[in-house]
């Protein structure tokens, strides 16, 4: 199992990367405009607190103050995108959980609500996840839902996340499983592992072994964010990895892919950690003043992504190690985005099949 995992992702990665090198011989011009006419997709921050304290977590060093999105911001930010042509929609924070807002059934009931609005996912530690119930979660509308955790071990689960709710957790874990299960795996569960030890010892963990017996799709995170240099590597056991900031000669596919509300109004384009503080240097506009089309389509983002190789490039960028070159859009997958974006600008209705594990934006 472990070593089959493995070596799954590191082909997956092989691949695209054989891919992407065949996909430089072509110009990406007509794809990246594309992407430029209309968001792909949508990103929320219903909240950003958050209820544990993960070692490897930049919510260790947030300064902005906590906030919890209204309801009208919501409603003006999801209003825009549909009339945009709708697609993707994401309530995972930058930092956070949003299972702590205590709407967030109900806005994610509300997007499910628009045919326009097609995949609707999440990231949560499940600690919350009992105040709203497995049934009510798994009928909510969401198409995937991952789970953070740091593997089925308490003692490994209090050092990582620095949170005693590892029980609760668990037995909120396995009811959304069965729930799932029981109403016909509407949802697509992942089990996302930010484990301090080694795989094979995670995943042969007697708690675990009831959680495998649903076969949820298996994901897990080999290297972490330094926040900028704030996190180091005194502060993260041997088996978590810092990553390490790449050159950057061309935009960052975060900041392509779809920008993030925040609970004020205000739109960051890019939805990584790196964003936890950078309201001055990653914002694009607010929806409360704006449309969130103006907003993508306008001069402010075409100045973010050339300011990528030259000497304009702003701090937080410069240091930011979750940099993510263009390769996805000199791949298949890319232009098939471009398509969609061009079919959704012309106010045609796109609806994709339901993704499988981690696939599909």
């Amino acid at each position: 199992m472990v070593s089959t995992l493995f070596v799954k992702k590191i082909a997956r990665a092989g691949a695209s990367r054989a891919e992407a090198a065949v996909g430089r011989l072509y110009p990406m011009d007509r794809t990246l405009e594309a992407m430029r006419l209309r968001p792909y997709e949508l990103h929320f921050e219903l909240t950003n607190l958050c209820n544990a304290n993960c070692i490897f977590c930049p919510y260790q060093f947030q300064e902005r103050e906590h906030e919890r999105m209204p309801e009208a911001v919501f409603e003006k930010a999801l209003g825009d995108y549909v009339a945009e042509g709708g697609g993707s929609v994401f309530f995972t924070p930058i930092v956070g959980d949003a299972l702590i807002h205590p709407r967030v059934l109900d806005f994610i009931a509300r997007a499910r609500s628009h045919d326009r609005i097609d995949r609707i996912k999440m990231i949560t530690n499940a600690i919350l996840a009992d105040r709203y119930g497995a049934e009510a979660i798994v009928s909510s509308g969401l198409t995937t839902l991952q789970f953070s955790i740091a593997g089925f071990d308490e003692t490994m689960y209090e050092r990582v996340y620095r949170s005693r709710q590892y029980r609760r957790v668990r037995r909120n874990i396995l009811d959304l499983l069965e729930a799932n299960r029981a109403a016909g795996s509407p949802v697509n569960m992942v089990i996302g592992l930010r484990p301090d030890r080694p795989l094979d010892e995670v995943m042969a963990h007697p708690d675990f072994q009831e959680v495998l017996a649903y076969k949820p799709y298996l994901d897990f995170t080999w290297s972490f964010t330094t926040a900028g240099g704030r996190i180091t590597r005194e502060m993260l056991p041997d088996a978590m990895k810092l990553r390490h900031s790449p050159p950057k000669k061309e935009a960052c596919v975060n900041s392509v892919n779809g920008p993030i509300v925040l609970p004020d109004g205000a739109v960051l384009i890019c939805s990584c950690v790196a964003a936890i503080d950078a309201i001055d240097e990653l914002k694009i506009g607010n929806v409360t003043e704006q449309a969130l089309g103006d907003i993508w389509r306008g001069e402010q983002v075409r100045r973010f992504h050339e300011s990528f190789g030259i000497d304009g490039l702003n701090a937080v960028c410069v240091k930011c190690d979750m940099y993510r070159n263009l390769d996805l859009y000199r791949r298949r997958e890319g232009r098939e985005r471009a398509q969609i974006n061009r079919d959704r600008a012309a106010g045609r209705v796109v609806r994709r099949e339901r993704e499988v594990g981690l696939h599909g934006g």
